[in-house]
């Protein structure tokens, strides 16, 4: 790791620990971040230990947290805006924002780039190319699994793949999470776009995760057995641990309640929709 001679710093240095921990973060953020983190990255550059190399703190979401800001102290957003002035210059964030709530991002010194319009944005559509057309030469899945007709004729491998690539670019509008969803679907066989317009490829984020629903659950009895679930990692703030949600999807029941077996097979069925933390 590029940190390492932080992490030897903090080992050695057990006060910062207490500094960074849990409790002392909640209780006084400025000091943790201050105390237990730039300065000593600015000790650690100024004697040399840290090269001058990048490192990039990626915040997703930054207008997620004004739907649920604090009464008294900051947002992330707010919170960033203080501190970055004493960030050192190789430290960088890279945040992103919804387009309609940019308005609360202006107190922030950063550069922006608008990913609004593929067409505008000429690496974004180069990178969306590349990995559409890397996913497609890398599975055989994917090819088999993807033609297109003119006339009522079967078209090439070569000019089926490089209109079905060309459709899924315009169709993404700049979104991975679509082409890569898309393309997994094709990669399983659950998708086969064998058709002169590719009508059968979804047009929308909620049409894919509504088409993987009904995969996995066809019915729906077999969807109650997880509802449960979704709702309460849904519904929370941050992410819960397997625990936390065990005791939460039980609060929900008034006669039965989950073992801890039976959950652990309900939440089986959801691998692939929720991560789990290692």
């Amino acid at each position: 790791p590029q940190l390492a001679a932080y992490r030897n710093y903090l080992l050695n240095e057990p006060h910062l620990q207490r500094t960074l921990s849990m409790k002392e973060c909640i209780a006084n953020p400025d000091l943790a971040l201050n105390r237990g983190i730039l300065e000593p990255l600015s000790a650690l550059e100024m004697s040399g230990k840290i090269e001058n190399s990048n490192c990039v703190i990626l915040v997703d979401g930054l207008c997620e947290a004004e739907y649920h800001r604090p009464d008294c102290g900051d947002t992330i957003m707010s919170f960033i805006s203080k501190h970055i002035s004493n960030f050192p210059s190789w430290l960088k964030v890279v945040a992103t924002i919804r387009s309609q709530f940019q308005e609360f991002a202006k107190q922030l010194p950063f550069a922006r780039i608008n990913l609004d319009s593929i067409n505008a944005t000429e690496n974004l559509q180069k990178d969306m190319l590349d990995y559409i057309e890397y996913r497609v030469q890398d599975s055989p899945n994917i090819k088999a699994n993807v033609t297109s007709f003119t006339s009522g004729k079967i078209e090439s491998d070569h000019i089926s793949h490089h209109k079905f690539t060309q459709y899924l670019l315009n169709l993404s509008q700049g979104s991975f999470l679509f082409s890569k969803l898309t393309l997994d679907l094709l990669e399983r066989g659950n998708l086969v776009a064998k058709s002169t317009g590719f009508k059968v490829i979804p047009v929308s984020l909620a049409q894919i995760y509504l088409l993987h629903f009904n995969l996995r659950f066809p019915t729906a009895s077999s969807f109650e057995n997880v509802s449960r679930i979704l709702s309460v990692c849904l519904a929370a703030l941050y992410p819960l641990t397997l625990l936390e949600i065990y005791y939460s999807v039980n609060s929900l029941a008034v006669d039965s309640f989950l073992t801890w077996n039976e959950f652990l097979q309900k939440f089986k069925l959801l691998s692939g929709f929720l991560i789990k933390r290692l």
